[in-house]
Formats: structure tokens, C-alpha cells, sequence
């Protein structure tokens, strides 16, 4: 959809035209991925519950996220939710991963803000982040975005496992990485 068109939406014509949009990257990227047998959707309730739980079940706290699953609930479906991009990666019922980011209102940027995936459910460790980041690119490509970011890398080491994936990482005056990016073709 162009620029002007886009903008010409109501608010409500907006949350209709982000929700069939991720519907569609859902499905497209479940039968991209079909022989894993994933289940993609929208992160309910209780899925930030669950996903708050696995902080105390890493075996290496460091690997752990800190924010709030069910904070970040409220808040994304909230403030700018509209424009939101959630997903719930599912296997045999079990969640196994969980997104959060938002396309920037000129939808040039999807920033993501929170992914982790389950310390317990293994089946798909190592797969995770892959499916996330290929629903992200493909829903921020229809959305004619120029860049995904990967926002507060976790540790160090999320920032090299981004790396490894293409994204750069970007500083702040203090040689922090503030978040990783990727620009789309």
C-alpha cells in the first residue's frame, strides 16, 4: 500500500490493515516452515505469563531478558498498536518464542524491541530466532520499510548471534550497542 493511501486510513482501518497483514506473514512463514511444524499467532495473555516464568528457568541467568512479557502486553496492545508486530511461535501446543516491535509511524523502520525464546521447550532452539527474523523481514518488506532493528541487544552475546545474521551494530558516545541494524534491498 503507498505512502498516501496509507496515511488516509483511519486508526481503525489501520488496526484492520496491520492485523490481516500479520495473518498473512503468519501463514506464509508456517508453510515456509512447514517440516518444523510451527504455529504461528498474535501473543495473548497467557502466553506473556508463561514467557515471564522463564526467567528463573535459565541455567545461565545472563541469558535471561529482562523486561516484562505481560507489561509489554498491555502496553503494545495499547499505545500504537496498530502498528505492532507480535508473534507467538507454537509446536505441538508448546510456546517456544515470543516478539514484540513496532513499525515506526513513516513505516520505514520495524523496530524489534523483546524476543526470547523458551529455556525449556528445545525442540526449536537455535530455529527461533531464525523464524522470527524471517516473518520481521517479511513483513517489514510489505511494509516497504528500509531497515529492521534489533533493539537492546540482550548481552554480548546476542550481539555477535545478530552479527551472524547480517545485522550491524550500531553505538551510542559511549560505545554501547543501542541496537542492531539491518537494511532491506
Amino acid at each position: 500500500m503507498d505512502a498516501d493511501r496509507y496515511n488516509s486510513l483511519s486508526y481503525k482501518q489501520t488496526c484492520s490493515y496491520h492485523e490481516k497483514l500479520r495473518e498473512s506473514v503468519f501463514r506464509t512463514v508456517e508453510k515456509d516452515f512447514d517440516a518444523l511444524g510451527i504455529r504461528l499467532s498474535e501473543i495473548s495473555f497467557k502466553d506473556a505469563n508463561e514467557a515471564n516464568s522463564w526467567k528463573k528457568l535459565w541455567s545461565k541467568p545472563e541469558r535471561a531478558a529482562s523486561w516484562d512479557w505481560v507489561r509489554l502486553y498491555n502496553e503494545y496492545r495499547g499505545r500504537g498498536g496498530a502498528r505492532r508486530f507480535d508473534m507467538a511461535i507454537r509446536r505441538s501446543g508448546a510456546l517456544h518464542g515470543l516478539c514484540y516491535g513496532m513499525m515506526e509511524r513513516n513505516r520505514l523502520v520495524l523496530r524489534l524491541h523483546a524476543l526470547e525464546r523458551s529455556p525449556v521447550n528445545h525442540e526449536l532452539a537455535g530455529k527461533v530466532l531464525d523464524i522470527t527474523l524471517y516473518a520481521a523481514d517479511l513483513y517489514a518488506t510489505i511494509n516497504g520499510a528500509h531497515e529492521i532493528w534489533l533493539c537492546d541487544p540482550v548481552s554480548p552475546a546476542h550481539t555477535r548471534l545478530y552479527q551472524s545474521k547480517g545485522y550491524s551494530p550500531v553505538t551510542n558516545w559511549r560505545d554501547d550497542v543501542t541496537h542492531l541494524m539491518l537494511r532491506l534491498k
